[in-house]
């Protein structure tokens, strides 16, 4: 009964231990992770605002450009102001939805976010750590069971006939 109370205990506090490594672990992960994200959305949020007055001050430049080829194509080719306008605006919208595409491509391969690198190598370490105990604490169990039997094979027995036993006289003999 004794060796069931050990090994209940032993499973307890392995239990205990399991549960303090992967709490630590999560720990660990937010630690990680909670400053590069903070840092990614303070980041997202000056971009984006930088984004909208520089898409602002580009379509600013973009209609003076447009204008420039509208009043080309009406002074130049003799069309009706309206037409040359339009062609203008078409001409200088093309031009933007290409540097859009090569803009986009060019950013989709910039974004990437590291894993918690740390917490991985952590939690690798810690699971050869518990496998390393729990290889040690077999070994140690079957040395136990080994030296426990060799105990029992040595020691005199009861019903040996090699050992009879203690021996009765009687008083007076």
């Amino acid at each position: 009964m004794a060796n069931q109370a050990d090994i209940a205990d032993t499973v307890k506090a392995i239990q205990a231990d399991l549960t303090t490594i992967v709490r630590g672990e999560i720990e660990l992960a937010k630690a990680e992770l909670v400053p590069q994200a903070k840092s990614v959305g303070i980041g997202a949020g000056l971009l984006g605002g930088a984004g909208y007055f520089a898409v602002n001050g580009i379509s600013l430049l973009f209609l003076g450009l447009s204008a420039l080829v509208g009043y080309f194509f009406a002074s130049s080719l003799g069309w009706q102001p309206l037409l040359a306008a339009a062609v203008g605006l078409g001409i200088v919208a093309v031009v933007m939805f290409l540097i859009a595409g090569v803009l986009a491509l060019i950013g989709k391969n910039k974004v990437s976010v590291k894993g918690p690198e740390a917490t991985v190598a952590e939690g690798q370490r810690s699971v050869e750590a518990v496998q390393q105990a729990l290889e040690r604490g077999v070994s140690e169990a079957e040395a136990e069971a080994a030296a426990r039997k060799q105990a029992r094979k040595s020691a005199p027995s009861l019903t040996s006939a090699d050992n009879p036993g203690p021996s009765y006289t009687a008083p007076g003999n």
